[in-house]
């Protein structure tokens, strides 16, 4: 046997081993340095855990290939000896582990693999039996799964002298096995840290349910660019499991035994210099809860048992009584609490910065700073430099920040790239506004936090509600369209969720502000979510940004539900037609007939195609008749009902189909619609009466001669009237029944057929004839037909519309005559529940003061300013917020605005967090951070001598909707207790009384 070539291949085995393979594989695919990462092991687990599936993969393969190639060699370098071949090995994984910092068992397997079959087989099969004994013995666990390996190991060489009967083979497997059985001893284990120990890099894909929303918020920002310092992130799931069933703290240190010295010495390691550790408690910084002040920050720390003593306290702050006690209120879950470690930074100016006015959504940033680290401005217990930024319009950004001077705290420059990084932030999280924690270093703005402004919730859109109810909308239309719109998107989003629909309040898809309707984007938004569709669903409306492809992963769970709503949207057509004959059509024709019955007995007669508007005037004004009345009402918006389904879901699935088939629209024929055959109508109307003016005048046609000749002939009157009974029903507004039908205002159309007729020519809308090829009319025919139906499905509805309008004009005459109403439109002021009760009581009441003040209302609403997104349930203030220079006397006191909500009540002046508050009491207190939260929940308004509109006390009272106003100065000697005061949370003004 020679020597020299043995001892070549001792070498070439260890050097091979040696090779970083695993390493630089890592490094290609998951741009990692598994050195630096978990145990520092550079194993195949490793790969997989840190570096990802791709580099997990490849790693793999390298160290499949390098376990199989020495087996090769001795195999065929010395055919007669295969013992060589497993000993060959033994220098492979010792190269593996010295030098590579691998484990080897991947080569050693697969190794023995290609020189065995049976015995790797056998050997595998005796680790998976020793791992289920081990799994009844201890449970399921790392110590299970160690054990099983170690097992399969050590019993190889048994099983190559099972299969072998080679006493040389026999020795080299045993020298194998032991020094694989050794490194497994000596190793760390990277798959119990992830376990047990996870500990994880900003810089990866973060779940917020392990790892905490601020550490997940941090993730996404530090991988998108923004400037997060590196921070790392240690996780428990045996997190307090006695203590959450008890629901109360511990004080003790029992919980240090969870964290192994492996996991201090490795932040140790990656963190050189001092530290400051975070909580990142799931549920903390999240999208309804902020949990602001609640859990210990501790910082800075220098030596590891500094850091271990950091992130115990940490830990421990997760089960205080103020933290449970808040969690409880705000109906959240006792789940786990993460620790966020990262460096120290050396804070020249630090703060925070919400990037919209927190208090009404308005368009202003609001930056608050102090010299030194952030702690100082949230904690509420001295007054920051506070700034606001208005960002409307690009020239009122720019000149806000011309306006501001340099000073002692902050410079131009630093607000400019405030500005910047708030307003990339918020548009990074798809609109939604945030609250910012920052500090600048002398170089760089650091980002320390982001998370939504809690009470900037829900979001309300325009995107949608703008074009199915446009303009200043009173409160009678409202309070019908809302409950229709509502329940039948309702029942839309049910066909597709299911009975992930629970717990959903449909009622709150639209709202009024400003008298304007919104659409609720944040119910919206989850339900897409829900859906599968892409995170651009919120921006969409919000923005009015394209939507995007939705992810195939997202949408597969919910294709049950899609397919529920194809087939409903499928059998439209045929389930339309079915209640246009059983219910709709009879229902028009009873609603026709009645007032029909109105119209001759006023010695006017009616065709069966004609639409006639009910008597303006109230032949019977007592309760009886007006009962009758209600009645009508009510069963008309029982037949909108159905036919509301139809015109929601029609026109999405026309919409669909011209998508799936890619129709245009000027291939539909749309001659049917109401507004189209009307116009064509009128039209018409229009050119027989230029004709007949024409034939009794050579002159040019001019408008006093047509309107004579209108006026003289019978016949073109008669037209004109039948026309306005035909299409009488429709108004500018559809959806509006405050809106006049155009039957209500024959003068208008009248002048309009006038208008046309002077024209030298009249166009005429003509049927287009369009050369489609075979392929282009089959796709034609698969959205025409359903063309056709949405357009009777838009007839039938705005005739229900009209009826009840001219329903409701019925009940106002009556009103009239009783003295109810005051003015021609009035009922429309008033809500239908409100009409209700009116009527059933049969009681005298008056709504003047009511009407009057939606009136005014309605007036002043149309005038301002309606903004396309209003964040929370408040429309931004379009003046600035400022008391008048009359309220500047002594009995006015001007603070800065923290909570909205105005509130009138007595003083209890609160020098300490024990202070006996009472019932109903206004809080003064000298400062506000975390410590002061179960005092502050019970008052009715807070005043606070100090703080901002970041400080703890002014996020925990927007939270909870308590009025609040900070930076009082004095306040608690200028007050006294018992004394009335008048607190306005929006104009930052506490009001003396008395």
């Amino acid at each position: 046997m020679p020597l020299p070539t043995i001892a070549l291949l001792l070498t070439a085995s260890f050097s091979l081993g040696a090779l970083p393979l695993t390493e630089w594989a890592v490094r290609v695919f998951g741009r990692r340095d598994l050195r630096a990462l978990g145990t520092g092991n550079v194993g195949v687990s490793a790969a997989f855990i840190h570096g990802g599936k791709l580099a997990g993969i490849a790693a793999v393969l390298v160290e499949i290939a390098r376990g199989i190639v020495p087996v090769l060699a001795g195999r065929f370098c010395f055919p007669d000896a295969p013992a060589i071949a497993i000993a060959l090995l033994i220098p492979l994984v010792t190269g593996r582990y010295a030098i590579a910092r691998g484990g080897g068992v991947t080569n050693a397997v697969w190794g023995l693999l290609v020189f065995s079959p049976p015995v790797a087989v056998s050997s595998g099969i005796w680790g998976l039996l020793a791992w289920g004994l081990a799994q009844r013995w201890w449970g399921e666990g790392d110590r299970a799964r160690l054990f099983a390996s170690r097992c399969g190991c050590l019993c190889t060489p048994i099983w190559v002298w099972v299969w072998r009967q080679s006493m040389p083979e026999f020795l080299a497997a045993t020298g194998l096995a032991l020094l694989l059985a050794a490194i497994n001893f000596s190793q760390g284990d990277d798959m119990a840290l992830s376990k047990s120990e996870q500990l994880f890099s900003l810089d990866d894909s973060l779940d917020a349910a392990i790892c905490g929303d601020k550490a997940a918020k941090l993730s996404q920002l530090k991988r998108a660019g923004f400037n997060v310092p590196t921070g790392f992130i240690w996780a428990s799931k045996e997190e307090g499991r006695g203590k959450k069933e008890e629901g109360r703290g511990d004080e003790e240190n029992g919980d240090r035994l969870l964290i192994s010295n492996s996991v201090i010495q490795n932040l140790k390691s990656k963190i050189q210099n001092r530290m400051i550790v975070r909580s990142s408690a799931a549920g903390e910084d999240g999208d309804t809860s902020s949990a602001a002040g609640q859990y210990q920050t501790i910082g800075p720390v220098l030596t590891e048992a500094e850091l271990l003593d950091a992130i115990n306290r940490c830990r421990q702050s997760y089960w205080t009584s103020e933290a449970v006690a808040y969690r409880r209120q705000r109906q959240l879950p006792d789940t786990q609490m993460a620790v966020l470690i990262q460096p120290y930074i050396d804070s020249q100016i630090a703060g925070v910065m919400f990037s919209r006015n927190p208090l009404d959504g308005g368009s202003q940033i609001i930056i608050e700073a102090l010299p030194g680290g952030a702690e100082s401005v949230v904690g509420g217990q001295v007054t920051p430099v506070h700034l606001e930024i208005d960002f409307s319009t690009p020239e009122s950004l720019e000149k806000s920040l011309s306006e501001f001077e340099n000073n002692s705290i902050i410079d131009k420059s630093i607000i400019a790239k405030l500005v910047k990084q708030a307003q990339a932030i918020e548009a990074f999280f798809h609109g939604i506004p945030q609250d910012i924690e920052w500090s600048w270093d002398g170089e760089k703005v650091w980002i320390l936090q982001s998370r939504p402004i809690t009470n900037l919730q829900p979001f309300w859109t325009r995107t949608i509600a703008a074009e199915v109810i446009p303009g200043a909308i009173r409160p009678l239309t409202w309070s019908i369209n809302r409950p229709l719109t509502c329940g039948v998107w309702g029942e839309i989003f049910q066909v597709v969720l299911g009975d992930r629909a629970i717990g959903l309040n449909f009622n709150e898809t639209a709202t009024l502000l400003g008298s304007h309707a919104y659409f609720n984007a944040t119910l919206l938004g989850e339900i897409f979510r829900m859906m599968g569709l892409p995170e651009q669903g919120l921006e969409f409306l919000l923005r009015g940004q394209k939507m995007g492809k939705p992810p195939l992963g997202k949408i597969l769970p919910n294709l049950p539900g899609l397919w529920r709503l194809v087939q409903r949207e499928r059998a439209l057509n045929a389930e339309f037609k079915g209640d246009r004959t059983s219910i709709f059509l009879p229902a028009l024709q009873s609603l026709e007939k009645e007032e029909g019955r109105g119209k001759k007995e006023e010695g006017r007669g009616s065709s069966e195609e004609e639409i006639l508007m009910p008597n303006a005037q109230c032949p019977m004004p007592e309760y009886k008749y007006l009962s009758e009345l209600l009645e009508k009402a009510e069963q008309i918006q029982e037949w909108l009902k159905p036919i509301t389904y139809y015109n929601i879901l029609g026109p999405i699935g026309l919409a669909i189909r011209k998508a799936i088939f890619r129709v245009n629209d000027d291939w539909l024929a749309n001659d049917s619609a109401p507004e189209i055959a009307s116009v064509r109508t009128l039209q018409q109307l229009a050119q027989k009466l230029r004709q007949a003016a024409v034939s009794q005048s050579d002159e040019t046609v001019s408008v006093a001669h047509l309107v004579q000749t209108f006026s003289e002939t019978p016949a073109l009157q008669a037209d004109f009237e039948k026309w306005l009974d035909i299409y009488g029903y429709l108004s500018e507004v559809g959806t509006d029944i405050a809106v006049p039908t155009w039957r209500e205002q024959p003068e208008v159309y009248q002048k309009l057929l006038i208008s046309m007729a002077q024209k030298a020519q009249i166009n005429l809308v003509e049927k287009r004839k369009l050369g489609l090829s075979f392929g282009q009319k089959w796709r034609l025919d698969k959205c025409q037909e359903r063309a056709l139906v949405k357009n009777e499905i838009s007839e039938i509805y705005a005739r229900l519309l009209a009826h009840l309008r001219w329903t409701f004009l019925e009940i106002e005459a009556c009103g009239w005559a009783m003295q109810v109403f005051q003015e021609s439109g009035d009922i429309f002021y008033l809500e239908f529940g409100e009409i209700q009760q009116w009527i059933r009581s049969g009681a005298s009441v008056s709504f003047k003061d009511t009407i009057t003040a939606r009136r005014d209302r309605l007036l002043a609403d149309r005038d301002r300013p309606i903004p396309p997104v209003v964040y929370g349930n408040l429309l931004p203030n379009s003046q600035k917020r400022s008391i008048e220079l009359a309220t500047s006397a002594t009995n006015i006191m001007q603070g800065i605005p923290a909570s909205i909500g105005r509130v009138e009540g007595f003083v209890k002046i609160c020098r300490t967090a024990s202070t006996d508050l009472g019932e109903n009491a206004i809080a003064v207190v000298p400062y506000t951070d975390a410590g002061w939260a179960p005092l502050l929940l019970g008052a009715t308004a807070i005043i606070a001598e100090v703080g901002g509109q970041l400080s703890h006390g002014a996020i925990i009272a927007r939270e909870y909707k308590i009025p609040a106003v900070m930076n009082i100065s004095e306040a608690t000697t200028r007050l006294r207790d018992g004394q009335k005061v008048r607190v306005d949370g929006y104009l930052g003004t506490v009001e003396l009384l008395e």
